[in-house]
């Protein structure tokens, strides 16, 4: 087994997690004369921002055999990676920690375009836009470029299904198309009990479970996002739990006693009314005093409290 080395660049010290970019000791990449980080890199923990910062630091200038392997020593790839860090003042800014092999053998693809190049770029891209989700991407077809001074343009690819991934060839930018698919998992609820319809849903009948969400209609919930709601339907044992599942029950309902409140933090005070409207929290509702008969609108603070206007 190849020793790894793993070198960390402290520039500050940061509260968080730091992003790792990581290289293995083997990687196929397409047929162009540079030579790349972000061509062979991983990113974990990253933004779009590192992503791209990687794709300016040049290994290599001098691949000319397109059909040969290159090697790489982990002394060439560091001095490299410092000389970066001299130089970007956003790297500096994100203070990535990278892992680095002793020897990285780097093949280039039969084909003009690398498809584990391409997937590994595409990944990248989208862990750094959802760092908690899995993907599994796979590239049906690539272009012929007419020269090797092409890139990639992933500002509209789609975050699952189908995608078309832009590639501009040459200096006349003309656009050539990559397709292929993403397939994305989640962390998202599932019931641990029968949960019938109307029954509010507590802590205790769900677990977090990696989902499989590419073709969910709705989207994922947090735990956070579903203590104390309603469920709209019975949802069986190990349903997965989406937000069309669920209703929000009103903080004031028509008909209900709420306490209103008048004044402010110096001085307040509290009377029953009841509510002449239904409302959630954050809405204006008609509360009537039932000694005056006399109606006002109030704002709903929190369960069964209205914040009179």
């Amino acid at each position: 087994m190849k020793k790894i080395f793993a070198l960390t660049f402290l520039v500050s010290l940061q509260a968080f997690a730091r992003p790792e970019i990581s290289i293995p000791s083997s990687v196929e990449i397409s047929q162009r004369e540079l030579l790349r980080l972000g061509d062979i890199a991983t990113v974990t923990g990253g933004t779009e921002e590192l992503v791209n910062a990687l794709d300016a630091v040049v290994l290599r200038e001098d691949c000319r055999e397109l059909l040969l392997s290159q090697h790489l020593n982990s002394s060439e790839i560091l001095v490299k990676m410092r000389a970066a860090l001299n130089s970007q003042e956003n790297l500096r800014r994100l203070n990535p920690q990278f892992k680095v092999p002793s020897q990285v053998q780097v093949s280039f693809a039969a084909t003009p375009v690398s498809r584990q190049e391409v997937e590994r770029k595409v990944h990248n891209i989208l862990k750094a836009r959802c760092n908690e989700c899995e993907y599994q991407i796979s590239i049906q077809s690539t272009p012929r470029p007419a020269s090797k001074l092409w890139d990639l343009d992933f500002t509209q690819l789609s975050a699952k299904g189908g995608f078309l991934l832009p590639l501009r060839d040459g200096d006349q930018r003309q656009i050539k198309w990559i397709s292929g698919t993403i397939r994305v998992s989640k962390l998202t609820p599932v019931t641990t009990r029968l949960i019938l319809q109307g029954e509010r849903v507590q802590a205790d009948d769900l677990r977090m479970s990696m989902t499989d969400v590419t073709f969910a209609k709705d989207g994922s919930l947090r735990m956070e996002d579903i203590q104390g709601q309603m469920a709209a339907r019975s949802l069986p044992v190990g349903s997965t739990v989406w937000a069309s599942d669920l209703k929000r029950e009103p903080a004031a309902k028509k008909g209900q006693i709420v306490k209103a409140l008048l004044g402010d933090d110096s001085f307040e005070i509290s009377v029953n009314m009841m509510a002449e409207d239904s409302g959630f929290v954050g809405d204006l509702i008609k509360v009537k005093n039932l000694e005056t008969q006399k109606v006002l609108s109030g704002l709903v603070t929190e369960k069964g409290v209205v914040k009179l206007q």
